[in-house]
């Protein structure tokens, strides 16, 4: 029961759906007038895959989560090691029969392992957690910065990359957010998965 398959797995799914999951713009709504026409669109295209990559906060929080979880995986692979060492410690014999002490000792190895398993999914929680609240920053940051960027240039709509396989170049917000958001936001604190509790939010 190694932590790293399972959470090697999580960083760049979850990056990619916490950022690429939010309302970038929320421009405000004009003043209804009667017989007001509804505004021609106004395109702008965002590469959020790039953001991910050279935004110096998102960079760093997938830096600090890595630590981490190299830590946990030396954790978990010590003490499953020494449960299995306990295991073979507690084989019994083919021509044996268990005696009450043995059948107590296997009983209270069961309750380790159990224990083992509760700490391991339990960092696996916490860590998806501190993650998740390290990239919401990130996510308000983001935000902003295109509403920002949209108003300035007259967007009234913005779409993903990946959503436009062609465009015209000059509907191109990426360098601009990006720029401003490492000016912005150049890092982020990362919050420790030990100290998050069930309630904590960002999830």
């Amino acid at each position: 029961m190694i932590l790293s398959p399972s959470l090697d797995a999580l960083p760049r799914g979850l990056l990619a759906a916490l950022l690429m999951a939010m309302v970038l713009v929320s421009l405000p709504a004009p003043q209804a007038r009667a017989q007001e026409t509804f505004p021609n669109a106004a395109i702008g295209i965002i590469d959020m895959q790039r953001i991910l990559r050279e935004s110096t906060a998102a960079r760093g929080v997938d830096s600090d989560r890595q630590q981490y979880l190299e830590t946990y995986n030396k954790e978990t692979a010590a003490e499953e090691q020494s449960l299995r060492e306990e295991q073979r410690g507690l084989a019994i014999p083919p021509d044996a029969a268990p005696t009450p002490e043995m059948q107590q000792q296997v009983q209270a190895f069961r309750g380790k392992v159990a224990a083992f398993e509760q700490r391991v999914a339990e960092r696996r929680r916490n860590l998806e957690r501190a993650l998740s609240i390290a990239l919401s920053e990130v996510q308000r940051t983001i935000t902003v910065i295109a509403d920002e960027v949209a108003a300035e240039r007259g967007i009234n709509l913005v779409l993903y990359r990946s959503q436009v396989p062609l465009f015209d170049p000059r509907m191109e917000m990426t360098e601009d957010v990006l720029q401003r958001l490492n000016d912005r936001l150049p890092s982020v604190e990362f919050p420790d998965p030990a100290s998050i509790d069930e309630n904590s939010g960002g999830q």
